[in-house]
């Protein structure tokens, strides 16, 4: 049976869809779980490969490697997409340059901080 999703990796999922991230990739569910993890322990995003990578690839059984590549190609075709300019419209500016890809651990971190910033809604129950 799967695990049940909290309100917040609802609401994670959500955001990803919206700024183009397609639920079809690995990357998707790592993204989910990496800015949850960023959310509740920013220093944990500081330390991407020895932290947060490791982290999530625990949870799925893979190496920190592979989910560091998932989200990388999920943030690029999001990128070539246009998607990642919704993530500007949650700040109110330009956050992410529009022609430069950000690195995965910079998107982590700014979609952690807009929600640590209570610039999306978590829904209650």
């Amino acid at each position: 049976m799967a695990e049940k999703l909290t309100n917040l990796q609802l609401s994670i999922r959500r955001l990803l869809i919206k700024i183009g991230i397609r639920v079809d990739l690995d990357g998707f569910d790592y993204l989910v779980s990496a800015v949850e993890l960023a959310i509740k322990d920013a220093e944990l995003a500081k330390k991407l490969c020895d932290g947060l990578y490791g982290r999530v690839a625990e949870k799925y059984n893979t190496k920190a490697y592979c989910v560091e590549r998932s989200i990388r190609s999920a943030i690029e075709k999001a990128y070539v997409h246009r998607g990642l300019q919704e993530v500007n419209k949650l700040f109110n500016t330009q956050i992410i340059d529009e022609n430069k890809r950000p690195s995965s651990g910079r998107f982590i971190r700014i979609l952690a901080t807009a929600y640590n910033m209570n610039l999306v809604d978590i829904p209650t129950a």
